[in-house]
């Protein structure tokens, strides 16, 4: 069995693989465990996603009148990353890497997503009929998949998986009927 981050997620998986060979939800079951990463990068950036527009809508709320809007994209985009790196780092890429090495390397992906927003923001702002928090959670929700390529291959190269301890002992594609 691979190293979990959490208990949650050990149980969620071990009872996922009794499952394997179910006669309706073995398909499933299987699809999940060939397509784990991809999935968990998903349910972790829809959390992402409403956690960073949250954090920025309330700011926006809190704050707009005070601030300019692109002062108040930049004040929530730390928490936003923060977050981010938590959930992709413990549940989706289960890195053992150094957070000193991994860290700056997530932010600058971000950080490239921050800098499209604020050079987009203003120019969406004039041109399509929506209001800004509209915008913004179009924009928020893109993010999540354009993300994950910067993650996979640069945030999380270096850092060795946690399932990899045991990948000879448990190899969930390589299982009858998988």
């Amino acid at each position: 069995m691979p190293v979990p981050t959490t208990p949650l997620l050990m149980r969620w998986e071990t009872s996922l693989d009794l499952l394997r060979t179910h006669s309706a939800l073995g398909p499933i079951v299987r699809f999940y465990f060939r397509r784990r990463e991809q999935i968990l990068y998903l349910v972790v950036g829809g959390w992402n996603t409403v956690f960073g527009y949250g954090v920025w809508a309330a700011l926006q709320y809190l704050l707009g009148s005070h601030l300019h809007y692109l002062v108040v994209v930049v004040l929530s985009w730390p928490f936003a990353v923060l977050n981010a790196y938590l959930g992709y780092r413990f549940v989706v890429f289960r890195s053992r890497g150094p957070v000193l090495a991994e860290l700056p390397r997530f932010s600058l992906v971000y950080l490239a997503t921050l800098v499209a927003n604020l050079a987009l923001l203003p120019v969406a702002l004039a041109t399509l009929p929506l209001n800004i928090y509209v915008i913004q959670a179009l924009f928020t929700a893109a993010v999540v998949v354009v993300s994950y390529i910067g993650h996979k291959y640069y945030s999380f190269r270096g850092g060795r998986r946690r399932d990899d301890v045991n990948s000879a002992a448990y190899d969930p594609t390589s299982r009858s009927g998988g």
